[in-house]
C-alpha cells in the first residue's frame, strides 16, 4: 500500500481579502451618495422659490464633505488593513479636495465652475460606490514576491 503526498501537503495560502473594511467602506459610499444626491435637491427647492432651502444646501454641503472625510478614512482601512486596493484612497482624496473646492465656488456664487463640478462629483461618487458592490472590490490586491 502506498501513501500519496498530494493529500498530505497543505493547502496553498490564499490572499486574504477585504471583508470588514470593503462592508466599512461601502456603507460609507452609500451615505456619502445620498448626502450628495440631496444637494441638487436643495438647491431646485430654492430655485423654486423655498428661500430657507439654500440654508439646508450649505448645512448639507457640510454634511457631504464630512462624509467624505469618512469615505477617505475607511478606503485607508480597506487598502492597508483589508489588503484592498489603494486607488480608492486617492480618489476619496480628490473627492474630499473636490467638494471643498466646490463649496468655496458655491460660496463666490460661480455657477459656472459649481454646477458643472457638482454633476461631476455626484457621477463619480455613484460609479465609485457602483464598483464597491462588485467582485473586483472584493479581490486582494497582488502580493509582490520579495527579492533576496
Amino acid at each position: 500500500m502506498t501513501i500519496s503526498t498530494d493529500t498530505l501537503t497543505p493547502p496553498a495560502k490564499t490572499a486574504r481579502r477585504p471583508r470588514a473594511s470593503l462592508w466599512a467602506l461601502r456603507i460609507t459610499a452609500i451615505l456619502h451618495s445620498l448626502l450628495i444626491f440631496l444637494q441638487p435637491v436643495l438647491a431646485g427647492e430654492y430655485l423654486a422659490g423655498d428661500l430657507n432651502a439654500i440654508a439646508n444646501h450649505e448645512t448639507n454641503a457640510h454634511m457631504v464633505t464630512a462624509a467624505a472625510f469618512a469615505q477617505l478614512v475607511a478606503a485607508v482601512f480597506y487598502g492597508w488593513r483589508g489588503r484592498g486596493r489603494w486607488w480608492p484612497v486617492l480618489l476619496a482624496v480628490g473627492l474630499e479636495l473636490a467638494e471643498e473646492t466646490q463649496k468655496i465656488f458655491g460660496y463666490s456664487q460661480n455657477l459656472l465652475v459649481h454646477i458643472p463640478l457638482g454633476v461631476t462629483l455626484i457621477a463619480t461618487q455613484v460609479l465609485f460606490t457602483v464598483w464597491l458592490f462588485g467582485p473586483r472590490a472584493r479581490q486582494a490586491r497582488a502580493r509582490r514576491e520579495r527579492r533576496r
